[in-house]
């Protein structure tokens, strides 16, 4: 059992790191949670979460090892550098997924505050170009 526990935290330690690469890769960068014009962003912290669960979850999927019970015996527990590797890249993913599905909330709700405002080509630039959190902004201060 004691070497399960290893190999989980190995991987857990592996997702961690997958997710706080993805911190980097598009426009949230390093913060903390934080609700910003009313979105709730879930910061690093958040990502690095996502990633340790992702990787452990599709670790703990390929395992055969018998957690509880004595009905049969379990082969012991090993731990591959590939499985490693993949628990990087799962938890990279999975924070991918994640950051993807909080910047697709903050779209949604750009375009319906800007649809409800008069047209502005100086926001609508802002709304093109900028991060979510800049368009939602921009979105906001249209009058």
């Amino acid at each position: 059992m004691h070497d399960l526990v290893v190999d989980l935290m190995a991987v857990a330690v592996c997702g961690a790191l997958g997710g706080f690469v993805n911190v980097f890769i598009g426009d949230s960068g390093l913060h903390l949670p934080v609700i910003e014009e009313g979105v709730f962003r879930p910061g690093y912290i958040g990502v690095v979460i996502v990633g340790i669960v992702a990787a452990v979850g599709a670790w703990l999927a390929t395992q055969t090892s018998a957690l509880t019970g004595n009905f049969a015996p379990s082969p012991a527990v090993t731990l591959r550098l590939s499985e490693l590797s993949t628990a990087i890249l799962v938890g990279f993913g999975g924070a991918r997924w994640f950051k993807s599905e909080a910047e697709t909330t903050i779209f949604r709700k750009t375009a319906a505050v800007a649809a409800s405002k008069s047209a502005d080509s100086e926001a609508a630039a802002t709304i093109a170009a900028g991060t979510p959190i800049q368009a939602l902004t921009a979105a906001n201060r249209m009058r």
